[in-house]
């Protein structure tokens, strides 16, 4: 696929998004609720099933925190998102607000710490899936902070369901590609470079920063209900305004 229609693809692939976002905000908050609570009650399980095996832990090449996120935009107010891309509850936050992270990061109103966990990896009947997905997620951060976000928006687009295998390494360098990323990134996700930054990163959610399920959003640093994210983000973008005026 040429570059300008792998960025058309993207492009559009990011309105259905905004569309689907419109209508999903109505029932929003019962539904991620419900699913918080059941994914957090299992988080310890699923870090130490991730814990099987020891994986190298290599710093990336993107922007990230010492809290192991990915790092996107340079605004003054500061977004984190645990996230798990296996999670059903995550892709419709992400359904719901990728329009408005996007456009924040845009604004230059934002940054955005995107900690991309595996908690559900026993959903996977043993593939690892959301390790290897998240691995292959920050490759693409190596390669750009849109990189990281289209591929982001991608594979919430093919999420597969839980208790399956999920999709093979084939499968996720194929979405990759169709998001623009290239050989390079390929030979990131077929090395297993990042598999265990996330396994330590998923540690590191549970015992270190309070974490209990996914997804779970902060703003500034304060617990968010992800059902009115977009109007805390929104208040603390007018705040930090009010602020640089005085």
């Amino acid at each position: 696929m040429a570059p300008s229609s792998r960025k058309h693809a993207a492009a559009a692939l990011r309105e259905q998004q905004e569309a689907q976002a419109r209508r999903k905000r109505i029932v929003f908050g019962t539904a991620i609720g419900a699913s918080v609570l059941l994914i957090g009650g299992l988080l310890g399980l699923g870090i130490w099933m991730n814990r099987e095996v020891d994986y190298e832990v290599n710093e990336p090449a993107a922007a990230t925190t010492d809290t192991y996120a990915v790092t996107i935009g340079d605004g003054p107010v500061q977004i984190d998102l645990y996230i798990d891309y296996m999670c059903p509850a995550c892709k419709q936050f992400e359904d719901t607000y990728a329009a408005d992270l996007q456009r924040w990061v845009d604004e230059g109103s934002v940054t955005i710490n995107y900690h991309p966990i595996a908690i559900l990896n026993r959903m996977s009947q043993g593939t690892e899936y959301s390790t290897r997905a998240g691995a292959a997620a920050v490759c693409a951060a190596d390669t750009g902070p849109q990189a990281y976000l289209d591929y982001t928006l991608a594979l919430y687009a093919a999420q597969p369901a839980e208790n399956t295998r999920g999709l093979d390494d084939d499968e996720l360098k194929r979405i990759g590609t169709e998001t623009g990323l290239d050989a390079e990134w390929e030979a990131c996700v077929d090395d297993e470079t990042y598999r265990g930054w996330i396994d330590e990163g998923t540690t590191s959610a549970s015992t270190e920063q309070g974490v209990t399920g996914t997804p779970t959003a902060m703003v500034g640093g304060q617990l968010v209900d992800s059902a009115t994210f977009a109007e805390s983000v929104e208040a603390a973008i007018t705040g930090a305004s009010l602020f640089a005026i005085h």
